[in-house]
């Protein structure tokens, strides 16, 4: 591939569409700090446990948040391709409610490394906030490790995450999948030394691109260790569970970022836990349903937080970042609708739609991964499904 490229490819886990190939270390970073100044007030809360990849944060009595470093980086752009999602922990007296188990197995197994160095409560509970792939794959880890778990999810999600949880990993390991014959392209090109054009790479290209090929090689390692384990304990609108002096609020809130997400609400520490419905830089929205998710996310701006934790990025004061999300969508859907009653085709409205002035509110100079996923997700995604909506095709 040229090195100056950008490939935009299918992503099945998430059901989207996704910028291929893009990764460093200075994106990550300003990915998680973002917030403090532009568009919501992050919190800076104790760090009580953390290994080399992730750091396990106190939000509240007995609440916890672990944050992930990025699984999979591209190449060349320097973007992020895949982020770990967030995992929440909630510890009453009597038992432990986890939040979300992650995109590998054995990342899931060293988050129950982290929790049982605060708390040697049972582990009761694990809500899935929705069926993504890398919010569900660690499922199984979690099962084996506590006997008497529950598996708690929206009545929907249980055939969704079961269905994805076979389907996905099996045709990411597949001889002569996408990702087995990228990571054999990578390694012609950095043996040679050169990218398709001959020119020669440089040091930190060669090192980026290294650090690329055994991000896809664990991919596929830990992607062969997926086992199939959906929600065992389901609800349809609302579930409340007492962990002994703790209590936890859940609510499907139907379409939004999937066909059925799911917040945890820790009312007396103010404290939620919000899935993909809320994601830092940019939200995802392929294959997401733009026009519900509006409502949705002014629900959740009438919420009192201490502390809000998104299905990615860092974790939040306040509802400002909800506030402008919506914001985003609702302007989208205002102008989408002008240029299509002017008889606009999808096609001209795509080209002749502006939407610079909310850009400069979600993407930094210098952020590509945010840059990225702005271009895949809100120009291509985000516009084609609110004119979908608008229209009456989809919604």
């Amino acid at each position: 591939m040229n090195i100056n490229s950008f490939v935009v490819a299918r992503d099945e886990s998430k059901g989207r569409t996704r910028p291929g190939r893009a990764a460093s270390a200075l994106a990550s970073i300003v990915w998680l700090c973002w917030s403090a100044s532009l568009r919501a007030q992050a919190v800076s809360p104790e760090i009580v446990a953390r290994d080399s990849s992730a750091r396990m944060f106190r939000v509240g009595d007995g609440v916890y948040a672990i944050i992930h470093d990025d699984a999979i980086h591209s190449f060349p752009s320097g973007a992020v391709d895949w982020p770990h999602g967030n995992t929440g922990v909630i510890v009453g007296s009597e038992s432990v409610l986890i939040i979300d188990s992650d995109f590998y197995p054995s990342r899931a197994a060293a988050d129950i490394a982290l929790i049982r160095r605060v708390t040697q409560t049972p582990v009761r509970y694990l809500v899935n906030t929705h069926w993504h792939g890398d919010h569900t794959h660690g499922n199984a880890v979690y099962r084996n490790a506590f006997k008497d778990l529950e598996i708690v999810g929206a009545q929907p999600n249980q055939h969704f995450i079961a269905l994805n949880q076979a389907r996905y990993p099996r045709n990411v390991v597949a001889a002569g999948s996408p990702v087995r014959t990228q990571v054999a392209s990578d390694q012609a090109m950095l043996a040679r030394g050169t990218d398709s054009t001959g020119r020669r790479l440089t040091d930190s290209e060669r090192r980026l691109l290294a650090q690329v090929i055994a991000e896809h090689e664990t991919q596929l390692r830990e992607f062969a260790e997926v086992v199939v384990a959906p929600p065992t304990m389901l609800f349809d609108t609302s579930l409340t569970l007492d962990l002994g002096g703790k209590v936890v609020e859940l609510r499907n809130w139907g379409r939004a970022n999937s066909p059925a997400d799911v917040t945890a609400y820790v009312p007396n520490d103010r404290v939620l836990f919000t899935g993909d419905i809320v994601v830092h830089p940019v939200p995802y929205v392929f294959g997401a349903y733009p026009g519900p998710w509006i409502p949705v996310l002014r629900a959740l701006e009438g919420m009192p937080v201490k502390a809000l934790v998104p299905g990615h990025g860092p974790v939040m004061a306040d509802h400002r970042y909800t506030t402008l999300m919506r914001e985003l969508f609702e302007a989208t859907a205002v102008r989408v609708t002008e240029l299509a009653r002017q008889g606009k085709s999808f096609g001209d409205i795509a080209r002749l739609i502006d939407l610079n002035d909310f850009r400069a509110r979600f993407v930094l100079p210098g952020d590509v991964t945010a840059a990225e996923y702005w271009d895949a997700s809100i120009k291509d995604g985000l516009v084609d499904r609110t004119y979908q909506c608008v229209t009456g095709y989809r919604c």
